[in-house]
């Protein structure tokens, strides 16, 4: 659906999910929605959530009755842990200079995402701290972080060359912002992000986590890294597959 232009022009944040469920479908992205639209009008109508299904087994659909601004994007090539390339997708579809990139089974709390809206577009990586659903605290998630669009590109977004096997394209990612001088610090150290753990959820998914290859793969780059010309170690892959936008809605 085509939205007025002044819906385009309120939107302040993009978040941008992968998701892949190959063993049928699971209820946690609708937790995540439902959550997320009993939070306040003046907060949602400024986020654009950016859903990226990566070819999971039963295509993702969004509940009729979630009323808030979404695109949902479909990689049409079955690739094994495409979570790069389903990354770099999502960003560059995005509307909105700012940009979080997360997991399906993170919650952010009301408070943060008001915070982010009232920040200067980011120069730095945000990272967050956490916490499981009955309230411990958890170590900090590489993935999950708060930045800018221009921030993400600078180091050519995510290597695809990882893509088909499990590991590292998160490590070589932040290894090549370091190495063009990106800070990373926390955005806010009281406020956490919530982690539901899905490990064991049978409708998750059951791709085994060997990263032997890729791992190999990550040490040919840091040498390529940290030659004369760091930008060498990027393979240039991107969007490297087939896909479509399967829904676009905005908040009435």
């Amino acid at each position: 659906m085509n939205a007025p232009l002044d819906r385009y022009t309120n939107l302040e944040i993009s978040y941008i999910v992968p998701m892949f469920f190959n063993q049928g479908y699971s209820e946690l992205l609708n937790d995540l929605l439902k959550t997320y639209s009993t939070y306040s009008n003046k907060i949602l109508e400024r986020i654009q959530f950016v859903l990226v299904d990566d070819c999971s087994q039963t295509p993702i659909r969004i509940p009729d009755d979630i009323n808030l601004n979404i695109l949902l994007l479909r990689v049409t090539d079955d690739i094994r842990w495409n979570q790069g390339g389903a990354r770099n997708l999502g960003v560059m579809l995005a509307k909105t200079s700012k940009i979080v990139l997360t997991d399906v089974d993170h919650f952010f709390p009301e408070v943060l995402f008001s915070k982010m809206l009232s920040a200067k577009v980011p120069s730095k990586i945000y990272k967050f701290k956490r916490s499981n659903n009955t309230g411990e605290k958890e170590t900090s998630a590489c993935n999950i972080y708060f930045t800018s669009k221009s921030v993400f590109f600078k180091s050519l977004g995510y290597d695809e060359e990882f893509c088909g096997n499990y590991g590292f394209e998160d490590t070589m990612f932040f290894e090549f912002q370091k190495k063009l001088r990106t800070k990373k610090c926390y955005f806010n150290r009281r406020n956490r992000i919530i982690v539901k753990r899905v490990e064991n959820d049978p409708n998750y998914h059951s791709l085994k986590r060997d990263i032997e290859t890729n791992r190999l793969l990550f040490q040919k780059k840091l040498e390529k890294l940290n030659s004369k010309d760091p930008y060498k170690c990027h393979s240039r892959l991107f969007i490297n597959f087939n896909w479509e936008v399967a829904e676009e809605r905005y908040i009435k």
